[in-house]
C-alpha cells in the first residue's frame, strides 16, 4: 500500500527518493528520524505526523492545512528554549490506537497553504533539524539517502 502510494504521488516520491523515512498508519502519514534539541541541547529524533489526504485511492492528495503533528520531546533552540514560533501547543494527543504525538505545529508560509506534502514535509523537517544540525553537523533528516 505504500508503495503505490509513493509511486503514484510525486510529491511522496521525491521525499522518499530524497531518503526522508515515511509510513502511512492509520490515515496520517508519518516522518521519522527528524531531529530536533531538546532543552538540554541534545540531539534527538522525533517523528513528524500529518494527517494524510488522498485525491484518489492511491494517490495523496493536498495537505489539509498548514499544521502538523510531533511525536518527541519539546524541540528548542540552540539556547534550550521551546520553539514557541511553530509550537500551537504541547498537549498529548491520541489521533489513533496506534499514534500518541507530543506536539501540535502551525507554520503557515506566505501563500498561506502547502502545495503539497514535499514542501510541508521539508519545511517543518528544516524548522527542527536546523537547530540541531547547529550542534551538531552530521546530523540528517534523510537516514534512507543514497549515496551517488
Amino acid at each position: 500500500m505504500l508503495q503505490q502510494l509513493i509511486n503514484h504521488s510525486p510529491d511522496l516520491q521525491k521525499l522518499s527518493d530524497e531518503g526522508y523515512e515515511l509510513v502511512v498508519s492509520g490515515g496520517h502519514l508519518l516522518v521519522h528520524h527528524i531531529p530536533y534539541l531538546n532543552s538540554r541541547r541534545e540531539v534527538k529524533y522525533g517523528t513528524l505526523v500529518d494527517v494524510l489526504t488522498y485525491a484518489t485511492t492511491t494517490q495523496a492528495g493536498k495537505p489539509k492545512d498548514h499544521t502538523i503533528y510531533l511525536q518527541g520531546e519539546t524541540p528548542c533552540d540552540t539556547n534550550g528554549n521551546a520553539l514557541t514560533a511553530i509550537i500551537n501547543n504541547s498537549n498529548p494527543v491520541q489521533l489513533s490506537l496506534n499514534i500518541l504525538v507530543n506536539h501540535y505545529f502551525s507554520s503557515k508560509p506566505a501563500i498561506g497553504y502547502y502545495v503539497d506534502y514535499y514542501e510541508k514535509i521539508r519545511t517543518y523537517s528544516e524548522i527542527l533539524s536546523a537547530q540541531a544540525k547547529a550542534i551538531d553537523k552530521s546530523v540528517t533528516t534523510k537516514p534512507n539517502k543514497k549515496n551517488g
